[in-house]
């Protein structure tokens, strides 16, 4: 009994997040360094306000190498985690393999302390709900299972994982496809989640005037 309240809620939440003047580098020439750092900054605000809203029995986990991204997930009162300093690959178009190799540190973190079931979910979706983080979270029973969420271009906008460590992590383009892979690879069962919330993403200027145009 001592071990379980210490290790705490079998979900784990993990929000990754690339340093606030990095991220969302398809932005960088329609809008100033400076709005680009604010965008992620409110990405990561919505984010972690959507997850506290779905008041789930969870720890919220976010994992960067940012320690503005860091500072502003423990005021939060989220847990964070300084990311491991990883080989840059910017020419890499297939995957994100900084990205994946923060996850699964993140994965490897929350399972030694007693994770049993992760959902992961990066800050790109501004339009994101505390319905749409409870619906992730969800399990249809204990068995091995993976929900994924897909984005509209073919990628992996949020990913559940039950056990934590059930697949590799493949995000980047044809993600949605590779996660599949991996699970039918790994004899377990798949649930597609699709909400317009879900699958809305920031990746293209028209995107981010569409949600923020009162910053334009």
């Amino acid at each position: 009994m001592t071990n379980n309240a210490q290790n705490g809620p079998g979900l784990w939440v993990v929000v990754p997040v690339k340093p606030f003047n990095e991220g969302k580098s398809r932005l960088a020439a329609h809008i100033t360094p400076q709005q680009r750092r604010a965008l992620n900054r409110e990405l990561l605000t919505r984010t972690l306000t959507a997850i506290n809203h779905a008041h789930l029995d969870a720890e919220i986990l976010v994992v960067s190498r940012d320690t503005h991204a860091l500072a502003a997930a423990k005021r939060a009162g989220s847990r964070t985690l300084p990311e491991e300093s990883q080989p840059c690959t910017p020419n890499d178009t297939e995957s994100e393999p900084q990205l994946n190799a923060a996850l699964t540190q993140a994965a490897r973190h929350a399972a030694a302390h007693g994770a049993t079931k992760l959902l992961i979910l990066p800050t790109d979706m501004p339009n994101l709900t505390a319905a749409d983080v409870r619906t992730m979270a969800a399990s249809r029973g204990p068995e091995p299972q993976i929900t994924i969420a897909p984005s509209r271009d073919g990628g992996t906008n949020a990913l559940m994982l039950q056990p934590a460590l059930a697949i590799p992590f493949a995000f980047g383009r044809d993600s949605f496809l590779r996660h599949q892979r991996l699970a039918a690879a790994a004899g377990i069962p798949v649930h597609v989640v699709q909400s317009d919330s879900l699958l809305f993403d920031i990746d293209l200027p028209e995107d981010y005037r569409l949600v923020f145009n009162h910053h334009s």
